[in-house]
């Protein structure tokens, strides 16, 4: 009987043990200072890198991401993008309730193998691996592993924190290099720097942190170095698809780079003779290099061509003459050939674009760029030429890559420089209007402004737009309670620093306000300060205003017979290190001139100097709704 009951035991220990659920990552085991302002926890983060040698390195990844809502549904997936030079494997998953309880398995069936080509792109060999856990019942956990080969070591990937609402409760990088293996890395915002140690004759580099709380993303936050803790690698000898490089300086960086462009910008004897002929007639070289880009603009497209080497390497200048088609590369290294045919110089440059792009690092020669433009320097002046644009004005490189550390590409002179830097005169609306009231309830306004600069871009897509959105977008950017839009039309500027003429005529209505007897007639008639940065308390990060900008408007009104001024606002001035703002109102007979300047300065300020700027912007926003006060005389 005894034994009986011994059994017994066993056999329901068993049976329990084999139907125990796996209980792992429970969401109340997450601090609750990680889940604050947070929609993800990453309860783990592990790369684990091996340079294997400068063509070879191994990543194995480990990602357990708590998704504690549905703001952070995004981080629920497995995506993943590779090509012929990096390829992913062993892609496993598992997804857990909030309890921490197992559900389910995600297994090498489960994903998804698509190509990535999209609507630009004529030659792509990048593809993109994704794997949907297909459990939406918050909280959960999904837990990823996966390994990347890497077949280049110009790029390595760099330990990065900077998702958005995501919080890092353990995150771990760990670099295995052999001795004889040179490479550089730099920390940035780091509490614990690396631990070096030896093992198994290798070296081995370590980083980790713990309990990071979520970084939420602040206005106007500085581009010039990373906010969050990074970790950024660059090798000091790579190879790439059978190319040898060093990226131990920006110089050979751009020795590898013009070996690249080496030979390609061979173009057939009929294209060169067309050129010569096309700018025969020119006085100078800005108009010759100004016919050759605007050639090179009506003949070609662009198309991304991703594949292989192809990423970094443009196809040749005849191939792109007979298709007429190309990526930046290739477009920048053909307009380069064709400049080249009539006696100038120019140099293929790369640059890091986008309005908003981050600075590149200068002080860490490494691949930081993902475009091409073209830099000539002509007598007393440099153009930039956007070669992947069919409207771009000549010389006109706007805020895609202006204001920024770009390099030249010119074998051992190859060098970092700076592109072009658009003043406040060159980013700026003046605006003149006459404003005619008919009586207090309507009137007319003629307006009349200029879009100079960077501003120019303001108007390009509505310039652009076909008639019916031309309407639409105008209208949509006309602040005014009531109005009809009776006749408009744009005049184009395509200068160096080109600009767009905006006329308007419309007629309005329930514009003033009435109290009693008072007439209140609002003096800002179209250029309010209406948008506010939103408030931040305990700001973390440095403020950047990227760029500087110019605001001057005047408006006259036309007052209607019969009505008295009883009340003029007086000046106002503000100054800041931030800009400066005025506004002055005047009386000329029945006429009211209402002037407005407003000036926002570049530049970088302290974490400590937000709320002065929001307090700035406010004053500005208070003084724009500045009224004079009207009064119907009984005549």
């Amino acid at each position: 009987m005894f034994n009986r009951i011994i059994c017994g035991i066993i056999f329901l220990s068993c049976c329990n043990f084999l139907t125990a659920k796996e209980i792992k990552y429970p969401v109340s085991a997450i601090p609750a200072i990680l889940k604050e302002n947070s929609h993800t926890v990453m309860r783990l983060y592990k790369q684990e890198i091996e340079i294997k040698s400068e063509k070879s390195v191994t990543v194995n990844v480990t990602e357990v991401r708590t998704i504690l809502n549905k703001n952070g549904e995004h981080d629920c997936y497995f995506i993943e993008l590779y090509n012929s030079l990096n390829k992913i494997s062993n892609i496993k998953g598992k997804v857990y309730n909030e309890s921490g309880e197992k559900i389910k398995n995600l297994a090498n069936d489960d994903v998804i193998d698509q190509s990535y080509i999209t609507g630009y792109t004529l030659y792509d060999d990048n593809r993109i691996k994704y794997l949907d856990p297909k459990h939406l019942t918050y909280p959960f956990t999904v837990e990823y592993t996966y390994q990347i080969d890497l077949k280049q070591t110009l790029f390595l990937p760099e330990w990065n924190h900077g998702r958005e609402n995501t919080s890092y409760q353990n995150s771990i990088f760990i670099i295995k290099a052999p001795k004889d293996y040179s490479f550089r890395y730099k920390e940035y915002n780091l509490a614990k720097t690396c631990i070096k140690t030896l093992e198994d004759g290798k070296d081995v580099y370590m980083w980790n942190l713990n309990n990071l709380v979520a970084k939420n993303d602040e206005p106007l936050s500085s581009d010039v170095s990373p906010n969050f803790p990074v970790v950024k690698l660059g090798a000091n000898k790579f190879e790439v698809a059978d190319t040898k490089g060093s990226s131990e300086s920006w110089k050979n960086l751009g020795i590898w780079a013009t070996e690249l462009i080496d030979k390609k910008d061979l173009l057939p004897e009929s294209t060169k003779v067309k050129m010569r002929e096309i700018t025969n007639s020119c006085k100078n070289d800005y108009e010759r290099v100004k016919v050759i880009y605007e050639y090179m603009q009506q003949k070609t497209r662009y198309v991304s061509i991703q594949v292989g080497i192809g990423g970094w390497q443009p196809f040749d200048a005849e191939t792109v003459d007979k298709n007429s088609y190309g990526d930046c590369k290739a477009l920048a290294n053909y307009t380069k050939a064709l400049l080249s045919t009539v006696g100038i110089k120019s140099y293929y440059t790369l640059v890091n674009a986008g309005a908003n792009a981050n600075k590149i690092d200068k002080d860490f020669p490494s691949s930081q760029f993902n475009h091409v433009i073209v830099c000539v320097p002509i007598k007393q002046d440099t153009l930039w030429l956007e070669c992947t644009s069919q409207r771009m004005p000549c010389g006109y490189n706007g805020n895609f890559t202006d204001d920024r550390e770009v390099l030249i590409i010119d074998g051992e002179n190859s060098k970092l420089i700076h592109s072009r830097i658009y003043s406040a005169t060159e980013n700026c609306i003046n605006r003149k209007t006459t404003v005619n009231l008919i009586d207090d309830e309507s009137g007319e306004a003629t307006s009349k402004a200029q879009y100079i600069g960077l501003s120019y871009e303001k108007i390009a897509p509505i310039f652009y737009a076909d008639d019916a959105e031309k309407v639409k977008k105008l209208t949509q950017s006309i602040e005014l309670p009531t109005f009809t839009m009776k006749k408009f039309f744009y005049t184009e500027n395509r200068t160096k620093t080109p600009s767009f003429e905006e006329n308007i005529n419309l007629t309005f209505s329930n514009y003033i306000r009435k109290m009693g007897d008072i007439i209140l007639l609002p003096l800002n008639f179209m250029n309010k300060l209406s948008s506010m940065p939103d408030k931040v308390r305990n700001r973390k990060t440095a403020m950047s205003i990227r760029r500087s900008y110019m605001e001057n408007d005047t408006v006259i009104y036309q007052l209607p017979v019969g009505y008295q001024v009883t009340e003029m606002p007086e000046k106002s001035d503000l100054n800041s290190v931030f800009g400066k703002y005025s506004t002055t109102t005047f009386q000329t007979e029945n006429k009211i001139t209402y002037i407005r300047r407003y000036e926002l300065f570049k530049g970088d300020f302290p974490a400590s100097s937000y709320t002065d700027f929001r307090d700035f912007q406010e004053q500005i926003a208070t003084s724009d709704e500045v009224v004079v006060s009207l009064k119907k005389t009984k005549n």
